[in-house]
This record gives C-alpha cells, structure tokens and sequence, in this order.
C-alpha cells in the first residue's frame, strides 16, 4: 500500500495542519462578510422602500417562514374574495 504515506517525523504533518487551520479561519472570515454586506444590502433596500419579509432574512426557521407563508395565502384569499364580490346592482 504504498498509495498511504505516514511519516515516522510527525513534524511532516505541520504544514498540512496549518494549511486546514489558514482555509477555516479565512471561509470563517469570508462568511462574516458576505453576512455584513447583504445585511448592508436589505438595510438599503428596506430604505428605497422594498420590503425585507422574515422569510429572507438569516436564521430564519422554516416554521417562521410558513408562518409567513400562511399569513400571505390567507392575505391572498381576503384580497380575491373582496375582488370576486358581486358589485350592488343600481
């Protein structure tokens, strides 16, 4: 099996280790970015006034977001029963 190489120095795995360490940390830090700017990204839209639901902002539960959903397919169904009435004849 010569494919498996494990050294007798185990200071040979130093730089493999180090080499996971380094991508953990900097994915770690790339991620806390990208979570700033798109925070950063809604704040601004919220201010050019779109609307930001709970179903697209982080961390949200999928129990939030039916909840959400529920809510919209309830506003939905008030909305077309106020469409669908019979206006009164005159």
């Amino acid at each position: 099996m010569e494919f498996l190489y494990f050294p007798e120095d185990k200071s040979e795995y130093l730089p493999g280790i180090i080499s996971v360490i380094v991508i953990i940390l900097l994915s770690a830090l790339i991620f806390r970015l990208l979570m700033k700017a798109s925070k950063k990204e809604v704040e601004n839209l919220e201010q050019q006034g779109f609307s930001a639901s709970s179903q697209y902002q982080v961390g949200g539960s999928s129990a939030e977001y039916k909840k959400v959903a529920d809510a919209r397919e309830s506003e939905d169904t008030v909305q077309q029963s106020k469409d669908n009435r019979i206006p009164p004849e005159e």
